[in-house]
């Protein structure tokens, strides 16, 4: 319970802070929450380090539609809500960072110090 109420920040009176265990569907529910507020408290800062950005020749992000996907895992990005990257210096498509450290890390068996590709535009 303190953890839901700390953490997570659930009111007292809310139905998940008195039970003794949830579901899966009721902790889903309360990462997307935490994610939703997370993301709505992080979008000042997100613009600073976009004007940021700008001035080392970055390519803006493409805009996440629904119908668009994670090019390694072929999964929709906005289905799983997980952490998304972009390529900055080409094409500006989205990547889960999950899948880019996957590819990371095998970009990185195949020849040892080189610079990580991008997935698409290599």
């Amino acid at each position: 319970c303190r953890i839901l109420l700390k953490k997570y920040r659930l009111p007292r009176d809310h139905e998940y802070a008195s039970k003794l265990g949830l579901l899966e569907r009721e902790i889903e529910d309360v990462l997307q929450r935490l994610h939703q507020e997370q993301t709505q408290n992080s979008e000042e800062p997100l613009f600073s380090q976009t004007l940021h950005q700008e001035s080392d020749r970055c390519i803006d992000q493409k805009e996440i539609d629904e119908e668009d996907v994670c090019p390694i895992c072929q999964e929709e990005l906005l289905k799983k809500m997980l952490p998304i990257t972009y390529c900055r210096y080409s094409c500006g498509n989205n990547v889960h960072i999950k899948c880019m450290k996957i590819w990371a890390d095998y970009q990185d068996e195949l020849e040892n110090g080189s610079v990580v590709k991008c997935p698409l535009c290599r």
